[in-house]
């Protein structure tokens, strides 16, 4: 790993030695999770790319990350990359192409929503409070209230409190859930909710002209196929790929229908 300055002090940054800047070179990074050699390996096996990949302080405005991460490309001295959002990772290549469109060749977006509010208002969403795994249970303790998702209220005073038989709740004080993990939530998670609570794109994802890929998997438990769909449809020009059978980050899964993808995405 490589500490990069940027305006807001050094980013951490994974850099492939004798980086070809003329070559084609694939951005990854998230707003709550390290990456290093393991996932540019995995990317740049998929892509056929030269991968960086950008690891962002948890915790800090999406805006911010967005704007760190163009500086690393800035100081590496590339022109132009293709943004790679994987997850969470994709708000970061949604806000990356409204931000800095003339940096970037293209985003490939991957499992991922325009609206992280509206998602886990979904009960078709794992993550959700209303998802009939959990809802019952969450209801019998007084922690559902179908008002929560609808309010785009800062959840910047929100806890994580665990409930037995489920896991742990992320929820405002006194107040309803308003997400549920059934897996352990790292601490760079925690941080971040409530930025990543904040996010809806909805309102500017028409107005990108950046060229677009998003993929998603079509039993991604997740982010349901729909969200995934939304985000393709918003973005002009954009293209769809759904892995059939997939679940969440298809890539993560070794699907070949994923490089192939990719690959032609960036060939184009």
């Amino acid at each position: 790993m490589a500490s990069i300055d940027s305006a807001r002090g050094p980013v951490e940054a994974f850099v492939p030695d004798a980086l070809d800047l003329a070559a084609a070179i694939v951005c990854a990074a998230h707003p709550a999770d390290d990456f290093g050699a393991a996932t540019a390996g995995l990317l740049a096996a998929a892509a056929g790319a030269q991968v960086v990949c950008v690891s962002p302080r948890a915790g800090r405005p999406l805006a911010d990350m967005v704007d760190d991460i163009d500086a690393v490309r800035a100081r590496l001295g590339i022109d132009r990359w293709v943004f790679w959002g994987m997850s969470g990772g994709g708000w970061l290549g949604e806000l990356y192409a409204q931000r800095h469109p003339d940096a970037l060749a293209g985003v490939v977006l991957e499992s991922v929503c325009a609206c992280f509010r509206a998602r886990l208002a979904d009960p078709a969403c794992i993550l959700s409070p209303y998802h009939p795994a959990w809802r019952g249970t969450l209801a019998a303790v007084g922690l559902v209230d179908p008002e929560a998702h609808a309010s785009a209220r800062p959840a910047d005073d929100g806890v994580w409190e665990d409930v037995p038989g489920i896991g742990t709740v992320f929820r405002r004080p006194g107040g309803p859930a308003l997400l549920v993990s059934p897996a352990p939530v790292s601490p760079a998670m925690r941080r971040a909710m409530p930025e990543l609570w904040r996010v809806d794109a909805r309102a500017w994802l028409p107005s990108l002209r950046v060229a677009a890929l998003v993929v998603a998997g079509t039993a991604d438990p997740v982010v349901p196929l729909a969200h995934a769909r939304a985000v393709h449809e918003a973005i002009p020009g954009s293209r769809f790929v759904a892995i059939d059978g997939a679940g969440h980050v298809p890539t993560a899964e070794g699907r070949p229908e994923v490089a192939a993808a990719v690959r032609s995405f960036l060939a184009g």
